[in-house]
């Protein structure tokens, strides 16, 4: 609509690669990017917060937290301005998988090295994500500590309930204190594991909200606060007022802000308020063509202020006719509410169909309109030209009626043919000298002037 690619380079082996995103997926702590290489093969890339991790040219297993995460997490679609503001401080370089464990295990806690590994699942052996869980598991349990163990086990049932051991384990009766936490959940297991309190609270977003609300405004993660507070707000039932668009933590530009309109609008084109902010921020930035179908595709009524933007759009050179939505424009104009727009609104558009289209096609197009409107002076004009073109007697008044309409060029072949046709008659030597002065071609203008008035002197 605006812009058709949003992309993103990576650094591997010291060569630069271009990947283009298609969509990033906000899943508790973890942010994945789906990206596509030039060879068309697809190319994950995988952060915990806001730091880059790895990343893979993989296919995702099915039943996998990738899969998961674009099933179940916050998903927003490229291009978008919030996935342009996550990747901005980001120098993507790649690294083994092994400089990864490495890496992450000296910056992370061990749930959090867990967990962040448990997102690999689609390319790494289960088997050996399964070691390093057990490796942290029984560290913690044989030095006593039993809540940080248990953490391990719950981290593990979750990226795979049906983890056998980690069942086992976690039914075990040396457990069953700090499990009760996990049960009650609330502020005691906000306070004891806040990792796990955050993975809970993504079963019921609306739930949990406010708690999500502020633990993201307390950490400073302002992607994950906007893309939630977008998801809440297209989630919303009610009928929002036509100011209450929601308030995201990044301050935008007028592209940005259309950009993310357009998001919201395809993802909740049922909100009035969005279809009507999307089609001002279009109109601002000068994507007339984009205005134009947007409108026509909305079906409903046009306010008097869309109807006097529309019509500048279709006198906007810039506007590319050849990509209105025709069928779309056409159900738009027979609304019966926007009936009262197209007096106005045809007397702009039908010249500039008839550039690019024959008489018949514009006829044949506006058909539908003539109901209740058949007195209107465009329609009664185009349809008495669809019955007169073929007729020879009749080219000089289908040329005065292309004229009316501005189709100089047409125009001009109908007063040829009647000037060849009646030789004597000066009137559409007239006419012609009219039609060449009003397109600026004086010369030919006045050539034809010349002959106007040797034929007016003929005649006396």
């Amino acid at each position: 609509m605006i812009e058709q690619k949003q992309s993103v380079t990576l650094i591997s082996n010291h060569k630069p690669v271009q990947l283009r995103i298609e969509r990033m997926a906000i899943h508790h702590r973890m942010k994945i990017l789906k990206t596509v290489k030039a060879n068309g093969s697809k190319f994950y890339l995988f952060f915990y917060q806001n730091d880059f991790i790895t990343g893979k040219s993989i296919e995702v297993q099915s039943g996998s937290l990738i899969e998961k995460a674009f099933q179940d997490g916050i998903v927003l679609n490229a291009p978008h301005p919030l996935i342009t503001k996550f990747l901005e401080p980001h120098t993507i370089v790649l690294k083994s998988t092994k400089h990864v464990l490495q890496n992450i295990q000296k910056k992370y806690s061990p749930q959090e090295v867990v967990f962040i590994f448990s997102y690999f699942d689609s390319f790494l052996p289960k088997e050996k994500i399964m070691q390093l869980q057990r490796k942290y598991f029984y560290e913690y349990r044989r030095n006593g500590q039993l809540r940080l163990a248990f953490q391990i086990l719950m981290v593990a049932l979750y990226a795979d309930f049906s983890t056998k051991w980690a069942q086992e384990l976690s039914n075990q009766l040396e457990f069953q204190k700090v499990k009760s936490i996990y049960e009650w959940g609330g502020r005691e297991l906000h306070e004891a594991d806040p990792l796990y309190a955050e993975i809970n609270a993504y079963k019921d977003l609306a739930s949990n909200k406010t708690y999500l609300d502020s633990l993201y405004k307390r950490d400073g993660r302002k992607i994950d606060h906007s893309a939630l507070t977008l998801k809440m707000y297209l989630q919303s039932s009610h009928n929002q007022n036509e100011q209450s668009l929601p308030a995201i933590d990044f301050p935008l530009s007028n592209h940005e802000r259309a950009l993310l309109l357009w998001n919201m609008y395809s993802e909740a084109p049922h909100l009035n308020v969005l279809r009507k902010q999307v089609f001002q921020s279009l109109i601002e930035l000068k994507k007339t063509t984009e205005a134009i179908n947007l409108l026509a595709s909305r079906q409903d009524e046009i306010t008097e202020k869309e109807c006097e933007q529309m019509i500048e759009a279709f006198q906007d050179l810039e506007t590319d006719m050849d990509a209105i939505e025709l069928t779309l424009l056409q159900k738009c104009l027979c609304v019966q509410e926007n009936r009262r727009h197209l007096p106005l609104l045809l007397q702009t558009l039908v010249p500039k169909l008839l550039e690019r289209y024959d008489i018949d096609f514009v006829f044949d197009w506006l058909k539908p309109l003539y109901e209740d409107n058949k007195d209107l002076p465009i329609l009664t004009t185009i349809q008495t030209m669809a019955e007169i073109q073929d007729d020879p007697d009749k080219q000089f008044q289908l040329g005065k009626l292309y004229h009316k309409l501005s189709q100089y060029d047409e125009a001009i072949k109908c007063f040829d043919w009647e000037m060849e046709m009646h030789p004597t008659d000066p009137t559409p030597v007239q006419w012609l000298t009219k039609v060449y002065r009003e397109m600026g071609k004086i010369e030919e203008s006045n050539t034809y002037m010349s002959i106007y008035t040797q034929m007016q002197r003929v005649s006396n």
